[in-house]
């Protein structure tokens, strides 16, 4: 009986031995499993970041170029002399109005936004991708805070001086509507009966300080500008090589 009972003990002991084992690797398994789905999510997630910050590649080159001509203009501007034939105004119209053209920097970052808003930026592993995309998120407000100033200082000293003391958009062929903007008119097509007036108004803005403070102000602002988005160029190029690698091992 006593061997009997110790072969059951043992026989008892060992059932218990493999069903934790079982349990064990099945956890185990589990735990892989779950592990397995994280990473390919994490992987998606890292494939649709690429996506946005290959797209902001080519909108921070674009911005950057973009700021960097309305800077130029801006310093054409203050460093020519006042027009004085209709031609010289054409080109001083074409100038300042490529200064006044206003575009506002849209960051393509949904990817970041939906894993901030679903909880699951804890996803990406990778320590230096993820303070790299909240780096981004900085340097963005960082463009948006700038843009908003510079805002101000064009409607107060730029867009409202013009408005209120010239005469507007008189290289626009503004008999005939159009969808977008209206054709343009060459100098050979404006009245010889308005020439005066133009050329009168373009002297005056020319010579107006508060015009050239705007222009000095456009000037330093784009060019800082300019200058954040070729940064933020070498930025997201080295985001992207680390999200590469972070795919690829």
């Amino acid at each position: 009986m006593e061997n009997k009972t110790s072969k059951y003990f043992k026989y008892a002991i060992g059932e218990i031995v493999l069903v934790v084992i079982g349990i064990l690797i099945a956890l185990q398994i589990n735990n892989w499993n779950e592990l397995r789905k994280e990473r390919l999510k994490e992987i998606n997630y890292l494939q649709n970041l690429k996506s946005d910050l290959e797209s902001e590649l080519k909108n921070n080159k674009e911005f950057a170029d973009y700021r960097f001509k309305k800077a130029k203009a801006s310093s054409l501007l203050l460093n020519s002399m006042a027009p004085n034939s209709i031609e010289a105004v054409q080109d001083y119209t074409d100038t300042y109005e490529l200064v006044f053209i206003w575009n506002t920097f849209v960051p393509n970052n949904n990817t970041f936004k939906e894993l901030l808003s679903s909880g699951n930026l804890s996803l990406i592993k990778n320590d230096s991708i993820k303070n790299g995309l909240l780096e981004l998120e900085k340097l963005y407000a960082g463009i948006e805070t700038g843009e908003h100033h510079m805002r101000r200082e064009y409607e107060v000293y730029l867009y409202d001086t013009h408005v209120n003391n010239v005469s507007a958009l008189n290289f626009f062929d503004l008999k005939q509507p159009a969808y977008g903007f209206p054709r343009r008119l060459s100098s050979d097509e404006i009245a010889i009966s308005n020439h005066a007036k133009l050329i009168e108004d373009a002297k005056w803005q020319h010579n107006n300080e508060i015009f050239n403070n705007g222009l000095r102000l456009a000037f330093m602002n784009n060019s800082f500008l300019a200058g954040l988005h070729q940064d933020l160029v070498h930025f997201i190029e080295n985001l992207i090589q680390l999200i590469d690698t972070e795919i690829n091992d």
